[in-house]
């Protein structure tokens, strides 16, 4: 489009283009990452505690009683929880920051499960040499393996229900999945300390038994109180103690009824 623009002296013409493009402004800023799982590069820093959607029963879209509702802490796959099993074995990183962004009952689950089984083979197969070499007659003790499952079971959903309980009366808002969740991959570290107990040394089994102790505590301890921190109260030096005195008695149970062994004359 022209504009003619006189002047006793000249005549200027502006031309103007009508077609020039627009200028756009894109966002780079977003980017899409899988939820529940670690990423590399750039800034790390957790964002401040949300709790997860349906973390408790009454939270989420579903009733507690539909399978809707169940399949959520199921939507995981088998990088997610070795990835979950790993920060619980090797408490390096919080397990609770990837938790939290794709709850999973999965791991809570089968990781004690596989323990009552890990447990209940090594502890037979560590029997059953000794009598071997004695040259004693072996016979399975069945016992054992239903006292695995009484323990274990208890353990998790007790005291993972107690830690639930105390952490919500004192307005830490924690998760009941959360809490289970904590326990449940925090016996992960006695699946290879069962494995290495085989060994027919007994310093070799406390010291086992020892590194498992200290695993399995610290990542439980430094979990429970990430959660006990969310409140402004002191409750965190009430429960720390007592967790750690209940962990310790759960150990030597596991030490003298799974990684001990005797020959019957």
């Amino acid at each position: 489009m022209s504009h003619p623009q006189s002047n006793p002296d000249y005549n200027i013409v502006v031309d103007v283009d009508d077609d020039e493009p627009t200028l756009e402004f894109q966002d780079f800023a977003t980017a899409t990452a899988q939820p529940g799982r670690m990423t590399t590069g750039g800034s790390s820093a957790p964002p401040p505690y949300q709790p997860p959607a349906g973390a408790e029963p009454g939270t989420s879209a579903h009733s507690v009683w539909a399978a809707e509702y169940w399949a959520q802490y199921f939507n995981v796959d088998s990088q997610d929880v070795v990835q979950r099993t790993y920060l619980a074995v090797v408490p390096k990183d919080s397990f609770l920051d990837v938790y939290n962004a794709n709850p999973d009952l999965w791991g809570t689950f089968w990781i004690p499960t596989s323990v009552i089984f890990a447990m209940f083979v090594t502890a037979s197969l560590s029997q059953g040499i000794a009598e071997a070499l004695a040259g004693s007659q072996h016979a399975y003790d069945f016992t054992m393996l239903t006292f695995a499952v009484f323990t274990i079971y208890t353990y998790v959903l007790v005291v993972g229900a107690l830690v639930y309980g105390s952490t919500k009366y004192f307005g830490s808002h924690p998760g009941l999945m959360e809490c289970f969740s904590v326990y449940g991959y925090g016996m992960a570290v006695w699946i290879p300390v069962s494995v290495l107990c085989v060994l027919p040394f007994n310093w070799f089994r406390w010291a086992m038994v020892a590194l498992g102790f200290a695993s399995s505590g610290f990542f439980i301890m430094r979990s429970v109180n990430q959660i006990v921190s969310r409140s402004n109260g002191s409750l965190h030096k009430a429960i720390i103690p007592l967790l750690l005195v209940a962990h310790a008695l759960l150990v030597v149970v596991f030490k003298f009824k799974f990684f001990s062994y005797s020959v019957s004359s």
